[in-house]
């Protein structure tokens, strides 16, 4: 007997044994043999690939969500997502901080940053009032589902899903507390995406539009050190080799005058272009954890400005991995170690650009021939226990820039404890070091940071929010980088303390 008969014949008998009992034994084989001959005449057919079941649904419609940045890996375990309040109709994602804090010199707070660093430990050292509001929404073709009489879920899926989503921003800075005009808003994500459109291989998805496109960051101080964000098109989900893979092309534009003139116009300015090819393997279980793989091939174009001069254009490749472990010592921690190398214009591993101060101007940094850029990241957070959680932050950056721009090394670390004294109330600490070295200006200098901030928060771990804190900041830098840190009330000073309330939320 072919197995599929005898798991029809298995199955068949359980049903016939489940229906009404006055049924005589007779009548049952009859009916079991008519169903077992039936079968035996089916002729064999190439196996399909089979419908999206609803959890393969479900499955593909979260994996439109951001899964790589560090809020959204707290979110998941936290969070019931509102979608769920509003029977899936529309997602609303979103985060927010806002406060008011003022310096020891009698001025509205400032944030204490390194000159040449790329971030700042931010833990009372945020001087302003910023937030992301989030829609999402999915389609569905109409009778994409099977349905049983209470209207619920089954069976599987047929036709394509789509999502679409935008993100508004908010940015208003304390030295202009409160004042719409200085309000900033944008809109830096609209983009689609498209799933369920091959049939062998279902769950991957085409996109295009604007986005943030697999953003990896460090939460402790803001640091997206790896963010391709941009406008596109490009499929991604693709199952390969074990793991995933993605295809992307992203673009970014810009003005800047040129900073190769003998003497620089800032206002002089021509139109920037920079275009990526951006290819990643991810999802490859390692070493207790998963993997991902970026190359990416960038090239940096411009326009004419007025004088009718043009920028030498550059291109570039980067390699990128990152090596993530979920559930890292606790339940909700999670552990990110990168890698990250790239040449003239993929050095900033963005799909942007960077930017210098000349002159009291601000320019593109040109992508020189024989720059290039080698960084290391290391961070965690996790909870001890009840009544202890910890966040530490390694960096090491080294870039050299070329001609006579020379090379510029950042050193960074920084750690965030905090003691819970209940799920409620807890106090933290942060503490933090930039280093940095840079032949261009030919300075070497360090600044160090640190808070105290007690805690009210819905839960006990390092990443419950909402929060409300009150924070005492004080930070201390060395000489060569007086007048850079804490603009104008701090232009002649090697220290400063803030104080401040804050709240925090993301959902």
């Amino acid at each position: 007997m072919k197995p599929a008969i005898f798991i029809a014949l298995i199955l068949s008998s359980n049903i016939i044994l489940a229906e009404d009992s006055s049924s005589s034994g007779e009548h049952r084989i009859q009916e079991l043999e008519a169903r077992i001959e039936a079968l035996e005449k089916q002729p064999t057919q190439k196996k399909r690939q089979e419908p999206l079941t609803h959890e393969g649904l479900e499955a593909l419609v979260d994996s439109f969500g951001n899964t790589t940045e560090s809020r959204s890996q707290a979110n998941r375990r936290y969070a019931d997502r509102v979608e769920q309040v509003l029977q899936d109709f529309i997602e609303i994602d979103g985060y927010f901080r806002a406060g008011y804090g003022h310096s020891n010199e009698g001025g509205n707070q400032v944030g204490f940053k390194a000159p040449g660093a790329m971030a700042k430990y931010r833990l009372g050292n945020e001087a302003e009032n910023f937030g992301e509001l989030i829609f999402g929404k999915n389609f569905f073709m109409p009778g994409a589902f099977n349905v049983d009489d209470e209207l619920k879920p089954k069976g599987s899926a047929s036709g394509p899903i789509a999502h679409v989503q935008f993100r508004l921003e908010f940015f208003n800075p304390y030295d202009e507390f409160s004042s719409s005009s200085e309000t900033n808003v944008g809109l830096p994500e609209a983009w689609a995406s498209i799933g369920n459109v091959l049939t062998a291989m279902p769950e991957a998805k085409f996109w295009a539009g604007n986005r943030f496109y697999r953003r990896h960051d460090i939460g402790l101080n803001d640091f997206f050190f790896w963010n391709m964000s941009g406008g596109g098109a490009g499929i991604e989900d693709v199952s390969f080799a074990g793991g995933k893979f993605a295809a992307a092309w992203i673009g970014t534009g810009s003005t800047s005058g040129f900073t190769d003139l003998p003497q620089p116009d800032p206002e002089n300015k021509a139109g920037f272009s920079k275009t990526n090819i951006d290819l990643r393997w991810y999802a490859v279980p390692l070493l207790g954890g998963e993997m991902e793989l970026g190359l990416i091939y960038s090239q940096t174009e411009s326009g004419l400005d007025s004088e009718g001069n043009r920028a030498q254009d550059t291109d570039g490749y980067a390699i990128n991995v990152i090596h993530t472990i979920d559930e890292f010592i606790s339940q909700d921690g999670a552990n990110k170690f990168s890698i990250q190398y790239g040449t003239q214009a993929a050095k900033t591993f963005t799909s942007g650009f960077e930017t210098i101060n000349i002159n009291g101007g601000s320019f593109i940094q040109p992508d020189l021939d024989g720059s290039w850029r080698f960084r290391i990241t290391e961070n965690f957070s996790a909870n001890i226990n009840e009544h202890f959680s910890i966040g530490p932050v390694l960096i090491y950056q080294t870039t050299e820039y070329g001609g006579g721009f020379g090379k510029q090394s950042w050193y960074s670390a920084g750690v965030r404890p905090i003691y819970h004294f209940n799920e409620r109330m807890s106090i933290a600490f942060e503490g933090g070091w930039d280093k940095v070295e840079q032949d261009y200006t030919d300075s070497s200098g360090s600044l160090y940071k640190l808070t105290i901030a007690p805690q009210i928060s819905l839960g006990g771990s390092f990443n419950s929010r909402p929060v409300i804190r009150a924070f005492v900041t004080w930070a201390s830098w060395s000489d060569d980088f007086i007048g850079e840190v804490g603009g104008i009330d701090y232009a002649s000073k090697s220290e400063g303390i803030t104080g401040g309330v804050q709240m925090e939320a993301w959902w």
